[in-house]
């Protein structure tokens, strides 16, 4: 997914939770996950390649640092762990062929409808994401040479599966609905755990900055 609808959707769910000063922080680590450095050999954090079990493997670990870094009072921790969870979350519907496997089984019209969190389709073996291409992937990504480049990549590359603007086509919408639901989900998720676990109400106030 683009960098601006990362930040828009984290943006727009997010603020109803958190301090603005924090959410900015939030953010800047959920955007900074699509530095060239993680771009290559980290499948697993944009959910790339069908990496499902090591990209799922990331996010339950990085959900167990937030936790834990909230009992240390280490709220900066706590932030970016968040941060990277949403990245993920975010790119695992613009990177796989989640929504078009909810749309031919549901068959629905309204992308407003769709679940983002259907189990026959997580446990589907149908379920897939593009594989990374390396330095074709790259160029692929260039405006001035996409459209050369991008007609001859493989059908189950990156550029040819990932939906990561409106320009990819109509099922962007679909995406762009689901990692919405999905990014509020996790957040109320996380805050149920921390009054499951007694957090004081002090550290809970400090991390979403109110």
């Amino acid at each position: 997914m683009k960098t601006k609808y990362h930040v828009e959707i984290t943006q727009n769910i997010l603020q109803e939770y958190f301090s603005q000063v924090n959410l900015e922080k939030i953010i800047r680590s959920n955007i900074q996950q699509d530095r060239i450095k993680y771009q290559f050999g980290h499948d697993y954090i944009h959910f790339d390649g069908s990496a499902f079990s090591e990209g799922f493997s990331y996010i339950e670990e990085h959900e167990a640092i937030l936790l834990k870094s909230l009992e240390d009072s280490d709220f900066e921790t706590a932030m970016a762990a968040l941060g990277k969870i949403l990245h993920s979350w975010q790119d695992f519907y613009s990177h796989s062929n989640y929504v078009q496997l909810w749309y031919q089984k549901d068959g629905r019209l309204d992308a407003e409808e769709i679940d983002h969190n259907d189990p026959d389709i997580f446990n589907s073996a149908e379920l897939q994401s593009g594989k990374n291409y390396g330095l074709f992937e790259l160029f692929a990504l260039l405006p001035w040479i996409s459209r050369i480049i991008k007609p001859f990549m493989p059908e189950d590359s990156h550029a040819k599966m990932n939906l990561d603007s409106p320009k990819s086509g109509p099922f962007f919408q679909y995406v762009y609905i689901a990692a919405r639901k999905r990014t509020k989900h996790v957040v109320d998720t996380l805050l149920e755990q921390m009054y499951y676990r007694n957090m004081k109400t002090e550290l809970i106030q400090a991390f979403l900055g109110k």
